[in-house]
């Protein structure tokens, strides 16, 4: 059955003292869908609903993102995971596979580490892992706009699309994104909750990630950027060549951001990798 035959259900489920809001498309093992950085289940999900004819996506909004409240304790990466663990036991869910997007790749790390063997398979795209794999002038830059009299006024000027605009093309210099993706994440941008993020951003740039990635024994794919100015491609990619169940796809054409086009080319890559685990006898 291909994934448009698939309808998406939209489901709130309890979890760590919260109502999640959680997006469910396909069948199979479940795949958690962890969303990047003011961010939401329709950004990660619409792009990858494809990945529904080899899974059951499970695609939250992480807590004080999209439509799920903030928590009442801080928003560490060890939080969010925890708050997912518990969506996943509200759920039913014991085994799983997961995905990370940028800033949600270090939640689907933590998450990889706190379930142990429950977990089979772990992408990580574009990765915020960790501090030694993400670039100083970015580090610096976030230590510095989320200072608290700072941050106030970057939330401000953060309402303004043209201003969002123009700090990822030019700050953060994700390339050539289309109209609609850029409108997606400005909604997303003005739905998170601020000191959430703020709390999140500063926790998750400290975080150590990489032991996990590189301690974990089961098949893992990474997805990096040729012209990432975030995370240090390099230097990942001399951490992981000699892991044999970590495999690095590396898009040559595509900075952070990412537009249809890039999406098309990394999702026969996931696909490819997804439809594998059914070949070497994994369900």
């Amino acid at each position: 059955m291909t994934a448009t035959a698939f309808a998406i259900e939209e489901l709130r489920v309890d979890a760590a003292g919260v109502q999640m809001r959680c997006l469910s498309i396909g069948e199979g093992r479940p795949l958690i869908l962890c969303h990047g950085f003011l961010s939401s289940a329709e950004e990660f999900g619409g792009r990858f609903r494809a990945l529904a004819a080899h899974r059951q996506l499970i695609i939250p909004d992480l807590p004080g993102n999209g439509d799920s409240p903030p928590l009442a304790r801080r928003h560490t990466v060890d939080a969010m995971a925890m708050a997912l663990e518990s969506l996943l036991t509200g759920l039913g869910i014991d085994e799983f596979d997961v995905a990370g997007l940028c800033l949600g790749a270090s939640v689907a790390c933590a998450l990889a580490d706190r379930c142990g063997d429950r977990v089979d398979r772990l992408v990580l795209h574009t990765p915020l892992l960790a501090p030694s794999l993400i670039r100083r002038f970015y580090r610096e830059q976030v230590r510095v706009l989320t200072l608290p009299p700072l941050w106030q006024a970057v939330v401000a000027l953060s309402r303004s699309r043209a201003v969002s605009d123009l700090y990822k093309r030019y700050i953060i210099a994700e390339g050539d994104v289309d109209e609609q993706t850029s409108q997606v994440n400005f909604d997303n941008q003005r739905r998170a909750n601020p000191a959430a993020a703020r709390e999140w951003l500063r926790d998750g740039l400290r975080y150590e990630g990489l032991d996990t990635l590189l301690r974990r024994d089961r098949q893992t794919l990474v997805i990096v950027a040729e012209q990432d100015h975030v995370v240090d491609v390099q230097r990942l990619r001399r951490l992981v060549d000699d892991r044999p169940n970590i495999r690095l796809y590396v898009d040559s054409e595509q900075g952070h951001g990412w537009n249809s086009a890039a999406v098309h080319r990394q999702l026969g890559v996931m696909q490819d990798f997804f439809a594998e685990s059914g070949r070497d006898g994994r369900s």
